[in-house]
C-alpha cells in the first residue's frame, strides 16, 4: 500500500518546483493549488485504492448564466469541447451546490502515471505537470469560447 502523505507530498513538491506555485495539502489529502491565470485547481488523489491514478480538476469555474447562454446550451458547450479538446474533459458539477443554485461546469484530466498499487515516478510527474495544467487550461478557455460564439447572435 502507498503511504497517503508520501503521495501528497509527491504532488505538492513537484507542484512547487515545476510551477513555482504553492500548494498545500488539505483534509483530504488532494494537492491544492491557485494558478495565476485561471484559479483554485487541485490533483485528487487516493493512495489508498489507486495511487496511480492522477485526476487534476478545475471546480466548478463557471455557469450557463455567466457565459450568456441557457442551460440547454451549456450542453451543446460541453459536448462540443469534448469532442474537439485533448485530454481535459468538461461537465457539469452538482456536487456541493445548493439546492436552488445553478450547476457550475468543472474540468478535469485524468490519467493512470504508474503500474497499479504504485506511486507514480517523480521525474515522469515532472515531465508532465506543466502541459497537464496547459492542457486543463486550454479546455476551460475553450467552454468560455464556444459559448462566447454560442451566445453571439448570428448575422
Amino acid at each position: 500500500m502507498v503511504d497517503k502523505t508520501k503521495l501528497a507530498e509527491l504532488y505538492q513538491r513537484v507542484v512547487q518546483e515545476e510551477l513555482g506555485l504553492v500548494a498545500t495539502i488539505d483534509e483530504d489529502d488532494d494537492v491544492v493549488f491557485k494558478h495565476p491565470d485561471v484559479g483554485t485547481m487541485f490533483f485528487s488523489l487516493d493512495a489508498d485504492r489507486d495511487p496511480e491514478f492522477l485526476r487534476l480538476v478545475f471546480p466548478r469555474f463557471v455557469d450557463a448564466e455567466e457565459l450568456g447562454i441557457t442551460p440547454e446550451q451549456l450542453y451543446q458547450v460541453l459536448n462540443t469541447v469534448n469532442t474537439c479538446n485533448k485530454a481535459a474533459k468538461v461537465y457539469i458539477n452538482h456536487q456541493g451546490s445548493e439546492a436552488d443554485a445553478a450547476p457550475r461546469v468543472s474540468a478535469s484530466i485524468e490519467a493512470f502515471v504508474a503500474a497499479p498499487d504504485n506511486m507514480p515516478d517523480e521525474a515522469l510527474l515532472r515531465a508532465i505537470v506543466g502541459r497537464t495544467v496547459a492542457a486543463l487550461r486550454s479546455g476551460a478557455n475553450e467552454v468560455i469560447d464556444v459559448a462566447s460564439d454560442m451566445a453571439q447572435p448570428k448575422h
